[in-house]
């Protein structure tokens, strides 16, 4: 019986010490980056608001951006007023590397005011809008976006 418990005990610490040794191998798993629902939530902990969300909505001619991208307004913090804003998420990041691009190029068919133009970098997401001011509304979006991509 000792024998027994002795060998359990063994192959425990044996199989304990594999995951490690492989865990330093191959490094810890990547974060997956999470849907626009997850990205909500995130958002929603800063007291941001989402509304008048339209899936496939690019805001221009590149319709080969419609499957990526998001339109939506939020709001919170010192924005009291809705703003217009597109997510556009790309599958992977050499998905992302490839046509990033041509996300500012869309931009430019959309924007109103240059001046007023936000893009968070955040791959695989870019996140898109104008006429923030607000500092804290500002790093709630980059925070949110940051963490919601696995950074």
């Amino acid at each position: 019986m000792k024998r027994r418990v002795a060998l359990v005990a063994s192959l425990a610490l044996l199989l304990a010490g594999c995951g490690s040794g492989l865990e330093a191998i191959h490094g810890s798993p990547k974060a997956t980056p999470t849907d626009f629902a997850g990205l909500t939530k995130r958002f929603s902990k800063f007291n941001l608001t989402v509304d008048t969300v339209v899936s496939g909505d690019a805001g221009c001619t590149d319709q080969g951006l419609a499957p990526m991208a998001i339109s939506f307004t939020i709001a919170g913090l010192g924005e009291a007023t809705p703003l217009p804003a597109r997510l556009y998420r790309f599958r992977n990041d050499a998905s992302y590397t490839k046509l990033r691009a041509t996300v500012d190029t869309c931009a430019a068919e959309w924007v109103t005011d240059p001046a007023g133009l936000l893009m968070i970098d955040a791959s695989p997401y870019v996140l898109v809008m104008e006429g923030a001011t607000d500092q804290a509304f500002i790093d709630a979006l980059r925070t949110s976006l940051y963490d919601a991509a696995g950074n």
